[in-house]
């Protein structure tokens, strides 16, 4: 076949064409990645007296897609959520408003009670526990302190779907909940003593109906299933937060995610 200048002009642009599909297509399906973003800073009045303190780390999603920043938003809400101290107060659009705004509540406090006695405190640790195909799931430990007889401290899960950057809700974590959950129960008794014949409530907890239920905070790793069950969730402050670690090859059958 004869090539002529408008047939050898064709295939350039039929390459370039190609070409950008296929660096298109690659980054359409970037991996998603994350790195840990910090945030320390005080309320500047420090030295040897109380004050507000702030530190917090978090994963950041680093892939130029829609998917990544649509993880990044959730992300940036939960950290937002733990600075909430007035729940009819407007929410904050970014973290660092956030931050400072906690920090300015604790100087209208101290300007109001010129002997109190106490700083605030944010401690917030998140990291991302897992990575699959189907699910990343996230931790976050967070201690809150603003006055009182003391802080707050939890540990909370968010699982997300790689592939829409949703986070799942509970129930669309299993495949069947009632196989994991009767699982899950004999767990729970073993660890915390509950003999299987009595009420699971019989030594103390707070599960409402007297029956087991399975908590909000579940995590997942590459070995294990994480149960948390927060202070005041089941049990009293003192008896501080309770966690169920199930290994993964007991459960994953009942499992929708992996």
């Amino acid at each position: 076949m004869k090539m002529t200048v408008k047939n050898i002009w064709f295939r350039i642009g039929l390459l370039s064409a190609l070409l950008l599909w296929t660096v298109t297509g690659c980054t359409d399906k970037e991996e998603l990645s994350y790195t840990s973003h910090k945030i320390a800073t005080d309320s500047g009045d420090c030295g040897q007296n109380p004050c507000a303190k702030v530190k917090i780390s978090f994963p950041i999603a680093e892939a130029s897609t829609a998917i990544a920043n649509q993880i990044n938003k959730i992300i940036n809400n939960k950290i937002i959520g733990y600075f909430i101290i007035d729940p009819d107060a407007k929410k904050e659009e970014s973290i660092e408003k956030a931050v400072e705004n906690f920090k300015s509540e604790y100087l209208k406090d101290k300007k109001m009670q010129p002997d109190f006695a106490f700083g605030y405190e944010a401690d917030i640790q998140g990291e991302v526990l897992f990575k699959g195909e189907k699910l990343h799931s996230l931790a976050f430990s967070a201690f809150m302190y603003t006055g009182g007889a003391h802080g707050y401290s939890s540990l909370t899960y968010l699982n997300l779907d790689p592939k829409t950057g949703k986070r799942y809700e509970n129930s669309e974590l299993f495949s069947d909940t009632d196989g994991f959950k009767k699982i899950a129960e004999k767990k729970f008794r073993e660890q915390e003593k509950i003999p299987e014949d009595s009420n699971i409530n019989s030594t103390g907890f707070w599960f409402e109906n007297d029956t087991y239920q399975l908590p909000e905070n579940i995590g997942i790793t590459k070995d294990n299933v994480i149960l948390h069950y927060n202070a005041y969730d089941i049990s009293s402050y003192a008896e501080g937060g309770k966690t169920v670690k199930i290994p993964l090859e007991e459960v994953r059958p009942y499992l929708a995610i992996l």
